[in-house]
């Protein structure tokens, strides 16, 4: 079994502290981004949100009503102009109709509601639950397969074998939400750093 305490002093040593680090001010921004981000670049899903934003359709109510055609043209910077205008308007109706009562509800039930959300996965519930509502959440995404796998850990295929996989070593673990978060940040600045091209040397 991985030690992800371990995994979390090693990229904390190497990154420094990266605090609550998913980009945004406050849930349902955090939450639209996570929808639009996905098979996206961020830089492609800011540009939508700042669109959405510069068009008043920030805010969960009016995006939910607001007209397709419309939403599909703010996004379009985000990719898939049929999906993520249908998908972004389902998270902010879900949102204007159940966000207020989602304290309530324990983590499972909170999960359960988002991935019945159209468009909402497991790993964007997973980001929401986690950045959005603080519950406690491990983003089993390619990032943290790639850091895991080159630390030796067996990592299956499917985004849920590997959750399941990973439940005893995050018990043992027993982060705090705030250290989950932080640990997600530097598990995707490991990656990020090393996707980058090596530095050429200075020709002499």
């Amino acid at each position: 079994m991985i030690d992800l305490r371990a995994l979390h002093r090693e990229l904390l040593a190497r990154h420094g502290p990266q605090g609550w680090w998913w980009p945004g001010e406050e849930p349902f921004e955090i939450a639209l981004g996570a929808v639009l981000v996905q098979r996206s670049r961020w830089e492609q899903a800011a540009q939508a949100l700042a669109a959405l934003t510069g068009a008043g359709l920030r805010e969960p109510a009016p995006l939910a009503s607001a007209d397709e055609d419309l939403v599909r043209e703010l996004v379009h910077p985000a990719g898939f102009p049929r999906s993520k205008p249908r998908r972004v308007q389902a998270l902010a109706a879900w949102w204007a109709r159940r966000a207020e009562a989602a304290p309530r509800l324990d983590d499972t039930a909170l999960r359960h509601e988002l991935l019945a959300v159209d468009g909402i996965g497991e790993e964007t519930a997973d980001a929401i639950s986690l950045y959005c509502f603080s519950r406690p959440a491990f983003l089993c995404d390619e990032y943290a397969r790639r850091a895991l796998r080159e630390r030796g850990a067996v990592v299956p295929g499917s985004y849920r074998a590997f959750a399941r996989a990973l439940a005893p070593a995050l018990e043992d673990a027993a982060f705090s939400v705030p250290e989950l978060a932080e640990l997600h940040g530097l598990i995707v600045e490991e990656g990020k750093l090393r996707a980058r091209p090596a530095a050429r040397p200075p020709r002499r």
